[in-house]
């Protein structure tokens, strides 16, 4: 009995080192959730603003064509880094393009949502389509 109880000296302080090694493990993985949940939190948030800043400016531009731009500064408030383009289309399409710096801070707004569908990360920036007022009213 004794030479059993010998061999099993420091076994429980050993499961207990495993115990203690295995949650905290556990807790550094859950941390690690947590950024990434917020990370894509806050890009959603931005890219949610984006959209609404471009849909802004598109229906700035078909009620006042010939206004002032302030939807560019309201972009560059709203966003990190925000700039809004308009890119003429042909055929009367035209497009919105709004970027911000986010993860992919070092690319153009424009070549980041050209190759938006060659990438993992979505992209920092948004781009609208959108057919000229103008252009409308020759098909009506």
């Amino acid at each position: 009995m004794t030479r059993m109880r010998s061999r099993m000296q420091g076994t429980s302080l050993l499961e207990a080192v495993l115990a203690i090694a295995l949650l905290a493990m556990v807790m550094l993985a859950v941390a690690g959730s947590q950024l990434a949940m917020t990370r894509a939190q806050r890009s959603t948030m931005w890219r949610e603003r984006a959209l609404w800043l471009a849909d802004a400016r598109i229906e700035r531009r078909r009620a006042a064509a010939d206004a002032g731009d302030d939807i560019a500064a309201l972009v560059a408030a709203s966003l990190p880094g925000g700039t809004v383009t308009l890119d003429g289309g042909a055929a009367g399409v035209s497009s919105v393009v709004v970027g911000w710096h986010g993860t992919d801070a070092s690319a153009s707004t424009s070549s980041r949502c050209e190759r938006a569908d060659a990438v993992v990360k979505p992209p920092s920036c948004v781009r609208i389509p959108f057919r000229e007022a103008n252009a409308n009213a020759g098909e009506r």
